[in-house]
């Protein structure tokens, strides 16, 4: 069953790499995938429910990703190898990093937030201690990390390359948390 769930999951993915949202429809997931729109409804309800899925799918590989960074290594070298991480996923998963930056509203905002509980505990155990700037908790993402998403964004247009900028983004990212 779980192997159905992917298979489905990955003929959406290349649909959405191929030709955008839009071009996730039923008909197509069951001429991509070779299965019934009975099984696609039967495990995800609905063409929303497979967006759902796979941004939970996608974000979850994200901050998997991210994680092993996040050590007991002084705040600096860990927020930036945090960075470099992301900068890598995206690098190495382009559709599934274009999938999240496209269906920010296919989200469940409480699966989002269980997912990056990991993250967001280890960054407020660092401002309670001092060793980052304290911001609030709902700025890590879009104000601490505004220089990776702008640069990630322009790297999917295909107009930035990452891997020469990765550094610098990365020092962008940890002058925001410097205390």
């Amino acid at each position: 069953m779980a192997d159905r769930r992917q298979s489905l999951l990955d003929a959406a993915l290349k649909l959405v790499e191929e030709g955008g949202l839009d071009a996730v429809t039923i008909a197509a997931l069951t001429e991509r995938s070779g299965m019934s729109n009975g099984s696609i409804y039967h495990h995800f309800g609905s063409r929303a429910g497979v967006f759902a899925q796979l941004y939970a799918d996608s974000y979850a590989r994200c901050v998997a990703a991210m994680l092993p960074a996040l050590d007991s290594r002084p705040a600096c070298p860990a927020v930036r190898d945090l960075t470099l991480h992301y900068l890598d996923w995206v690098a190495a998963n382009p559709s599934r990093a274009r999938f999240l930056y496209a269906a920010p509203g296919h989200a469940d905002p409480s699966v989002k937030q269980a997912e990056f509980a990991p993250v967001m505990s280890w960054f407020l155990d660092r401002m309670a201690s001092g060793e980052v700037r304290s911001v609030p908790p709902w700025a890590l993402e879009p104000v601490v990390m505004g220089p990776a998403h702008e640069s990630v964004r322009r790297f999917l247009l295909g107009v930035f390359d990452l891997n020469e900028a990765r550094e610098i983004i990365a020092d962008a990212v940890w002058a925001v948390l410097k205390p």
